[in-house]
């Protein structure tokens, strides 16, 4: 199976909490690069991983099935506040923002791989003993989906 094939079989099969987890490990990833790519004074190289990183969040906020669920409204809030905070570093080259963007998508990405990797949990626990609730029964305003 090719590494293409293999990332459409895990995305299609992925809980929305670890569909969550896989963008914020890219964006994060991707402010890595930008940042790489601006201290080599390659700003016009980088302007296509802003882009993608923008268009992530787009993703993550589209996500959000019930924005007026608390845990929802604070997502998208946060989620905002780092298209806004991005934009703003692009603008001008602010690797201080840069870092605060990238800070934050890791902290949203460790708690995010956290709860897929609990939610997998106990769905093999839940399989195991067929009928109990589980923690994964609980209701999550989240979504990628199409």
């Amino acid at each position: 199976m090719d590494s293409e094939a293999f990332l459409r079989q895990e995305v299609e099969s992925a809980t929305p909490a670890k569909l969550r987890w896989l963008l914020l490990q890219k964006a994060h990833g991707l402010t890595e690069i930008v940042r790489d790519q601006w201290q080599k004074g390659q700003v016009s190289e980088s302007r296509q991983w802003v882009i993608r990183i923008q268009e992530i969040f787009g993703e993550l906020l589209d996500g959000i099935v019930d924005p007026k669920h608390e845990l929802a409204k604070q997502q998208s809030d946060l989620i905002i506040f780092l298209l806004k905070l991005v934009v703003l570093a692009d603008q001008t080259q602010d690797l201080q923002a840069l870092n605060s963007v990238r800070e934050i998508l890791e902290i949203e990405k460790d708690t995010w791989g956290m709860l897929a990797r609990r939610s997998l949990a106990n769905d093999a626990a839940s399989t195991a003993s067929v009928g109990s609730a589980s923690e994964s029964d609980a209701y999550v305003p989240f979504s990628l989906e199409a």
